[in-house]
């Protein structure tokens, strides 16, 4: 296995990095690993997911997109200012261009089939963009696309609740008022314990939140459209220790296997496995290369 490093530009035009991959032979196929909430793409998980695709003669690339770590400086100057970028501040909606992006830069190394692979929040970002191609009717990245496959993905308004607890209605009062006065793109810090955030963010994730309120796990009568919309083969895996779920991992995956359709989904969790999988990465990559082989989306 080679590792190059790769710059491209999101196509909104901001510079991003990434580490691409590759087996001996040259492939058709990528997995693009996308990133979770305050992650980046150096993580001990990817090394080992890497290492299986390209034993399996497929490329791996992951990427930093605008949302790794909690604040960074990178990006663009304008009028001599630094725009400020990480999970802070991120707005879900701009992963559309960071993917978009990375598809663009893989294909134009050859690589035309592309697996699109998501970790925390960066399934919820992958299953975005994928409904995004096909609200744009963009056939191209779309026919692209090959398979999917979501790894702890979250019930986003749930999860900031739990996190939030008694204090979520006043800081969501809070950040209604700064949004108001137009200081919503501020970082605002909290108390000490708690990382600077973006008001206007915050509120994404607890009410502007239609195109990305779509794993409603707790609601019985949603019929989970978006991920429906995927035709692809769909691989999703929970862990069952310390996950951001906040039902049992076996009773959420036997409810998505009886609401999802597709023909070709995978979807089960990993005994002993936290949110990151720690310890448990080989037997998540072997599940992965199962399903690759499985569905004969390697080229």
């Amino acid at each position: 296995m080679q590792i190059e490093k790769v710059y491209f530009n999101s196509i909104d035009n901001l510079n991003l990095i990434g580490l691409l991959h590759t087996p001996k032979k040259k492939t058709q196929t990528v997995v693009i690993s996308v990133h979770g909430i305050t992650s980046n793409c150096l993580k001990r998980r990817d090394d080992i997911l890497a290492q299986k695709c390209t034993d399996l003669g497929m490329a791996y690339f992951c990427f930093n997109n605008r949302g790794h770590e909690i604040i960074s400086s990178y990006g663009r100057i304008e009028d001599n200012n630094m725009h400020f970028y990480g999970s802070g501040g991120e707005s879900i909606y701009d992963s559309y261009y960071d993917i978009k992006g990375a598809m663009l830069e893989m294909q134009k190394r050859g690589y035309n089939k592309i697996i699109l692979q998501g970790h925390s929040m960066g399934c919820t970002k992958v299953v975005y963009t994928y409904n995004e191609f096909l609200n744009n009717n963009e056939t191209t990245m779309l026919e692209s696309i090959v398979g999917v496959i979501l790894l702890s993905m979250v019930d986003i308004p749930t999860a900031l609740k739990e996190m939030l607890g008694k204090d979520y209605k006043k800081i969501i009062s809070y950040f209604q008022m700064l949004k108001k006065r137009g200081k919503g793109d501020r970082l605002v810090v909290l108390d000490a314990t708690t990382p600077p955030v973006r008001p206007n963010s915050i509120l994404e994730y607890a009410e502007d939140n239609k195109k990305i309120d779509f794993a409603k796990f707790g609601d019985n009568r949603t019929t989970f459209k978006e991920l429906n919309n995927i035709k692809v083969p769909l691989f999703m895996r929970w862990g069952n220790i310390n996950e951001l779920i906040f039902q049992g991992a076996d009773a959420l995956a036997q409810k998505l296997n009886e609401k999802i359709k597709n023909e070709n989904k995978d979807i089960s969790y990993i005994q002993g496995a936290n949110h990151n999988y720690t310890g448990k990465e080989d037997e998540l990559g072997e599940q992965i290369v199962n399903f690759i082989k499985k569905n004969k989306l390697q080229y």
